[in-house]
C-alpha cells in the first residue's frame, strides 16, 4: 500500500511537470510569433482600382510599396473611373490579366489578396446579371375610399415615401411591376380593423379592380414586386439566383486564379448591404408569399398590410414574423450560397454582415471571417474612447458565441469627414478602438491605385486617412504596423472572457419595424449602457434568441457558451419576446442565474400565431419573476434560486440628476454585489468620478490570462488597477517592440492583483498573468520604476532626489526598506538657437532662425508646408550627466507629428506617440553635442491652400487623357479647410536622467 501511495504521489508530480513543460512551451511558441507575426495578423488594404485603369509595372510598384511599409494583404475593389482612357472593362480577358499578375505578385511578396466578390462597387452583382435574377423589393401602394360605392377603377399607382435613409423614392409605379396581392381594410380611428380584411386579388383584370366598397372609411391596397435596378445587385433571397451568380462570377476567378485559391487568395469578400430601397419597399422575391405559408403556417396575404400600416393589435406579430422569414431566407439564400461555394472552392468568405434583414449575430457566425467597421472618434462627431454598442460590438458578440476567432474591421473610414488629417498617432487611437472591440485583422480603408505619384484629390476616393506613398508619414506607417501584428496575433489566442451578457433586441426591433434593417443595429437607443459597463471595468456580450435557446447552458448561476461564462444577464427595455427565450431565461434564473431589466419589462411575445395564449404565459413567467418591483426600488426578488431586479433610468437618463459617479451608481453596484470589475479602479479612492477612457480587453487561455489595456484619453493614467486574476506571475509582453519583460511590482489581494498602471495619454500595452507560483516581488514603492528582484538585491529607476521606499514580498512575509537618492542631475532643458530648414518640391526652401518653438501654421509664408521640416541646434552636456547608472533621455515635447531624431549624426529613434521619450545615453557625450529632429506633419496643410483640381500630369496623359468628365466639378471638401493643425516642433525639447538603484536586501 506504501509503495502504491509512493508511484501515486510521483504520477501526479510528473503529470504536474508535464502540464507545466506544456504551459511553458506554448507561451514560448506564443511569444515567437509576437515577436515575428504571421502574415495574415499584419495590416492589409482595401485596394481600389478606380476604372480598373491599371498597368503590370504599376501593381508591382504599390504592393512593393505596401509589403515594404507593412501592408501584407490587399482586397481589390473595382469602382468608377478617374480617367477617360485606360479603363479596363471588369471581368474582361483583360482585367484578369491583371488579376493573374496581381496574384502572382502578391505570393512573390509573401502577400494575400482577397477580391470583392462582384462589381463595380461593392454590392453582390453586376451588369451580367439576368433581370430574372436581380434584386426586389415589395413596395405597397393604396388609396382610401368612402363606402358604400362600386370602385371601378385602376389600382392605386401612387407611391409612398418612407423617412428612412438609402430609399430610391420614385413618385409612381413605372408599369414594370408584378402584382402581388390587393387587400382591403375598413379604417377605424387611423388603424386598420383586422377583421374586416378582405383579399381582392382575384378580381383585379388588367389593372382594373371592380369592387363593392361597403359601408365607412376602407383602404385599398395593393402590393407589387418590382426590380430594384441599383447596382445591377443580384437577388439576396433568391437560392437559384444567388447559386448562378457565384457560379458565374466564382468560375470566372476561379479560372483565372484558381491555384491559388486559400493560399495566396485566401478570401472573397461582401461589403455590408448597402443596397437602397424602393419606395416603401422591404427585400423580397419571387415565390416568397407561397414559401412564408410553408414556413410559418399561414398565408402571409390578407396581412401584408401590417408590415406597413397598423392592424388593430397585430401588427407586431406579422412584422415580426415577416422580419423572421426573410432572415431564415436571407441566410440560406445569399450566406450559405456565397459561403458554400466558398468552402467548396477551398477559400474563406468575409462578409460584414449588417445592414441586411438577417440576424447580425447569427450572420457573423456564419461567416469564415466576419467584419466589423465604424471608426472611433469618426467624423469628429464621436469621442476616441466608443463604448457605443453597434456594428462592432454586433459583429464581435457573434464571432464569439459561434466560435470565429479572427475578426476583420474595415478600419478608418471616416476618422475624419477630411482626408489627409489623420495623424499617425490618430490611426493608432483608432486601433485601440478596434482592437478593445475585438478586432484582430485590419483592412485600411483605403488605398486608391496611384499612377500619380503626387497627391490628386479629386481623382482619390473620398474616404479617410490615405495610407499610401503619397501620405508625407508613410516611411514612418511600419512603427503602427508592426504593433497592429503583434496586437492581432496576441488577441487571437484563447478565448474571449465577458461578464456579462445582455439580450439581443432584434427580436423586439423585428415586431416594431420591417422597413428598418439597415439600421438594426443602430436604431435601438442603447443609452450610455455601453460606457458604463466598459468604463466600470465590465466587459460583455450581446445574446440572440438563438444563443440562449439553443447554445447556452446554465450551470451554477452561469450562462457558458462554448469557453465563456457569464454571469448577469441583462433585458434591456424590451418590449417584445420570444416565448421560448423568456423560458430559457427562466431556466437560468431557476438555477441561480441573476437577470436585470433595464427600464421596462417585457410585456408581450412575437410572432402572430398564437400570439393571445403566448402573451398570456410570457406575463404569467415576468409576474412570477419580478413579482412587486416596480423598477424604482433597488431591490432584488428571489425566484427559484437566482435573483432578478428591475431598474428605470438605467439607459434612457436624460435628466441630470439622474446621472452617477462610478462609485455611486446603483446599477453598477448591483453588478459588483455580484461580480467585481475584471479590470477593477477605485474611484473613490482616487478621486476619479468617471473613466473617460482607460480600458481593457480579456482574452482566457488555459495557462494564463491575456489583458490589452489602453489608455484612449488626452491625459495620463498613472492609477493602479486590479486584474480580477489570482496565483500569477505578471508580465508586459511589448506591442510596439516585441519584447517581454517581468513585472515585479504589483500587489495581491481579495479580488485580484493590482498592479500600477503608468500610461501616457493614448499609450497601450499588454500585461499577461501566467499560472505559476508568487514570486518574490514589491508589493508597495515610490520608485519610478522597478526592474528586477532577487533574493539579494532589487534594482530600481529614479528620475529625482530623494527618499524612497519600498515593501518587499517573500512568501507572504513582508519587509520594508528605505533609501535615500542624491546624485541624480535635474531635467535639461535645450535651448539656444534653432536652425529650421522646411523645403520639398512642392515648397521653395525656407529658413529660420528660432529662438522660440512655435507652429509652423502661425506665419502665412509657411503654414501651408506639408512635409519634413529639419530643427538643428547644438547644446552642452555637464559631466555631472555621465556617471555610472544614469541614463539620458530625450523628451523632444510637443511635437506635430512625427520627429525622427539624429544626435551627433547618429539615429537616435523616432517619436510618433504623444508622451515616447528616446534613450540617448550612448549618442551623447560631456560638452558640445549636436541634434537635429526632422518633424514630419500631415498633407492637409497643402492641400487646404489648393484652389482648384489638379491637371493630370504630362507624362500620364497620353495613357489616361484628361480626367474622366463625370468627375465631381464640386471642390473637395479639403480644399481651404480651416482651421489647421499645429505642425512641427513646439517643445520643450528636455533630456530627463533616470538613474537605476541597486537594492541589497537583509
Amino acid at each position: 500500500m506504501v509503495n502504491f501511495m509512493k508511484i501515486r504521489l510521483v504520477v501526479i508530480i510528473l503529470l504536474l511537470l508535464a502540464t507545466q513543460l506544456v504551459a511553458q512551451k506554448s507561451l514560448y511558441h506564443l511569444k515567437e510569433h509576437f515577436q515575428d507575426p504571421p502574415l495574415d495578423c499584419w495590416p492589409h488594404t482595401r485596394w481600389w482600382w478606380p476604372g480598373n485603369a491599371v498597368s503590370k509595372e504599376e501593381i508591382t510598384w504599390e504592393l512593393e510599396q505596401m509589403r515594404q511599409q507593412g501592408i501584407r494583404g490587399v482586397e481589390q475593389i473595382t469602382m468608377a473611373p478617374f480617367y477617360k482612357k485606360g479603363n479596363i472593362p471588369y471581368l474582361s480577358d483583360d482585367f484578369f490579366d491583371m488579376v493573374k499578375h496581381t496574384v502572382k505578385e502578391a505570393k512573390r511578396l509573401g502577400m494575400e489578396v482577397s477580391f470583392n466578390f462582384g462589381g463595380p462597387f461593392w454590392i453582390f452583382g453586376g451588369s451580367w446579371v439576368a433581370e430574372e435574377d436581380r434584386s426586389k423589393d415589395m413596395i405597397p401602394t393604396f388609396v382610401d375610399l368612402k363606402g358604400p360605392q362600386l370602385f371601378n377603377g385602376l389600382l392605386p399607382h401612387e407611391l409612398i415615401k418612407t423617412n428612412r435613409s438609402w430609399e430610391l423614392y420614385e413618385t409612381a409605379l413605372s408599369g414594370e411591376e408584378k402584382l402581388l396581392a390587393v387587400v382591403a381594410g375598413k379604417l377605424e380611428n387611423s388603424s386598420i380593423d383586422e377583421s374586416t380584411l378582405v383579399v381582392l386579388t382575384s378580381k383585379v383584370n388588367k389593372g382594373n379592380l371592380e369592387w363593392e366598397v361597403p359601408e365607412g372609411e376602407w383602404r385599398l391596397m395593393a402590393f407589387w414586386l418590382a426590380r430594384n435596378e441599383a447596382h445591377n445587385a443580384v437577388d439576396h433571397f433568391n437560392k437559384a439566383s444567388m447559386r448562378r451568380y457565384c457560379k458565374y462570377i466564382g468560375e470566372k476567378f476561379k479560372e483565372a486564379i484558381g491555384n491559388e485559391f486559400g493560399k495566396t487568395v485566401d478570401s472573397f469578400f461582401g461589403d455590408s448591404f448597402e443596397l437602397p430601397y424602393l419606395a416603401s419597399g422591404i427585400k423580397w422575391s419571387t415565390g416568397l408569399i407561397e414559401e412564408f405559408e410553408k414556413r410559418k403556417g399561414y398565408d402571409i396575404t390578407p396581412y401584408l398590410p401590417g408590415i406597413w400600416w397598423q392592424l388593430g393589435d397585430i401588427s407586431p406579430g406579422i412584422r415580426y414574423d415577416v422580419n423572421d422569414f426573410l432572415d431564415d431566407i436571407g441566410r440560406e439564400a445569399f450566406f450559405e450560397t456565397f459561403l458554400g461555394w466558398c468552402e467548396e472552392n477551398g477559400v474563406k468568405g468575409r462578409i460584414q454582415p449588417y445592414g441586411f434583414e438577417t440576424d447580425i449575430l447569427q450572420g457573423a457566425g456564419m461567416t469564415h471571417i466576419p467584419e466589423m467597421e465604424i471608426t472611433p472618434g469618426e467624423k469628429d462627431q464621436h469621442p476616441w474612447f466608443d463604448t457605443r454598442i453597434g456594428p462592432k460590438k454586433y459583429v464581435a458578440s457573434g464571432a464569439h458565441i459561434y466560435g470565429r476567432n479572427i475578426i476583420s474591421a474595415e478600419a478608418f473610414t471616416f476618422l475624419h469627414w477630411e482626408r489627409y488629417r489623420a495623424t499617425l498617432e490618430e490611426v493608432k487611437i483608432a486601433t485601440d478602438g478596434f482592437l478593445r472591440s475585438g478586432a484582430t485583422k485590419f483592412y485600411n480603408h483605403g488605398y486608391s491605385f496611384l499612377p500619380e505619384r503626387d497627391l490628386a484629390p479629386s481623382r482619390r476616393m473620398p474616404w479617410a486617412p490615405q495610407i499610401n506613398p503619397s501620405n508625407v508619414w508613410w516611411e514612418y506607417y511600419p512603427k503602427l504596423t508592426q504593433y497592429i501584428a503583434r496586437s492581432s496575433f496576441l488577441l487571437r489566442q484563447g478565448s474571449f472572457a465577458p461578464d456579462i451578457a445582455i439580450y439581443s433586441p432584434l427580436a423586439n426591433q423585428w415586431s416594431k419595424n420591417a422597413l428598418d434593417a439597415r439600421r438594426w443595429t443602430r436604431s435601438f437607443d442603447w443609452g450610455e449602457l455601453g460606457s458604463l459597463l466598459i468604463s466600470n471595468g465590465y466587459d460583455f456580450d450581446l445574446l440572440n434568441d438563438d444563443a440562449l435557446q439553443n447554445l447556452a447552458s446554465f450551470e451554477k448561476g452561469l450562462i457558458r457558451i462554448r469557453d465563456m461564462e457569464y454571469k448577469i444577464l441583462l433585458i434591456p427595455n424590451i418590449k417584445y419576446m420570444p416565448l421560448k427565450t423568456l423560458r430559457a431565461i427562466e431556466d437560468y434564473v431557476r438555477g441561480g442565474g441573476v437577470v436585470i431589466a433595464l427600464d421596462r419589462l417585457p410585456e408581450y411575445s412575437t410572432g402572430l400565431t398564437g400570439s393571445e395564449s403566448k402573451d398570456e404565459e410570457l406575463q404569467k413567467i415576468i409576474r412570477l419573476m419580478f413579482q412587486d418591483l416596480n423598477g424604482k426600488d433597488i431591490k432584488a426578488a428571489s425566484y427559484a434560486n437566482g435573483e432578478v431586479y428591475f431598474l428605470n433610468k438605467v439607459i434612457h437618463r436624460e435628466i441630470w440628476w439622474d446621472q452617477q459617479s462610478a462609485s455611486l451608481d446603483p446599477f453598477v453596484n448591483i453588478i459588483k454585489k455580484y461580480i467585481q470589475p475584471d479590470f477593477g479602479i477605485d474611484f473613490a479612492h482616487e478621486g476619479i468620478r468617471k473613466n473617460n477612457g482607460l480600458t481593457f480587453l480579456h482574452r482566457k487561455l488555459k495557462e494564463a490570462d491575456i489583458y490589452f489595456v489602453s489608455n484612449i484619453q488626452d491625459v495620463s493614467a498613472n492609477i493602479p488597477v486590479t486584474f480580477r486574476v489570482k496565483n500569477r506571475t505578471v508580465w508586459k509582453w511589448d506591442p510596439y517592440t516585441g519584447s517581454t519583460t517581468q513585472i515585479f511590482h504589483y500587489k495581491e489581494n481579495e479580488t485580484g492583483i493590482k498592479v500600477p498602471l503608468e500610461l501616457h495619454p493614448w499609450e497601450s500595452t499588454i500585461l499577461i498573468f501566467e499560472k505559476g507560483d508568487d514570486v518574490m516581488h514589491v508589493e508597495e514603492t515610490n520608485f519610478s520604476e522597478i526592474l528586477t528582484v532577487s533574493e539579494k538585491s532589487i534594482w530600481a529607476v529614479v528620475s529625482e532626489n530623494g527618499v524612497y521606499h519600498i515593501k518587499v514580498v517573500k512568501n507572504s512575509v513582508v519587509s520594508d526598506q528605505s533609501y535615500r537618492v542624491y546624485d541624480v542631475p535635474s531635467l535639461l532643458q535645450i535651448s539656444g538657437r534653432w536652425h529650421l530648414t522646411l523645403e520639398s518640391k512642392h515648397f521653395e526652401r525656407v529658413e529660420r532662425e528660432l529662438s522660440m518653438l512655435k507652429s509652423w501654421t502661425i506665419d502665412t509664408d509657411t503654414r501651408n508646408f506639408s512635409g519634413k521640416g529639419s530643427y538643428e541646434i547644438t547644446f552642452e552636456i555637464p559631466d555631472n550627466y555621465f556617471r555610472e547608472n544614469l541614463s539620458l533621455h530625450l523628451d523632444p515635447g510637443r511635437v506635430g507629428n512625427i520627429a525622427d531624431v539624429r544626435i551627433n549624426g547618429r539615429e537616435a529613434g523616432i517619436v510618433w506617440m504623444t508622451g515616447q521619450t528616446l534613450d540617448i545615453t550612448g549618442l551623447v557625450h560631456a560638452g558640445v553635442n549636436s541634434m537635429e529632429l526632422c518633424v514630419t506633419n500631415t498633407n492637409i496643410n497643402r492641400v487646404s491652400a489648393f484652389k482648384e483640381p489638379l491637371p493630370v500630369p504630362s507624362d500620364l496623359y497620353q495613357k489616361y487623357g484628361e480626367r474622366e468628365s463625370g468627375e465631381s466639378t464640386r471642390l473637395p471638401r479639403e480644399f481651404g479647410f480651416e482651421p489647421l493643425p499645429a505642425s512641427g516642433l513646439m517643445g520643450p525639447v528636455k533630456i530627463i536622467p533616470r538613474k537605476k538603484i541597486k537594492i541589497n536586501l537583509n
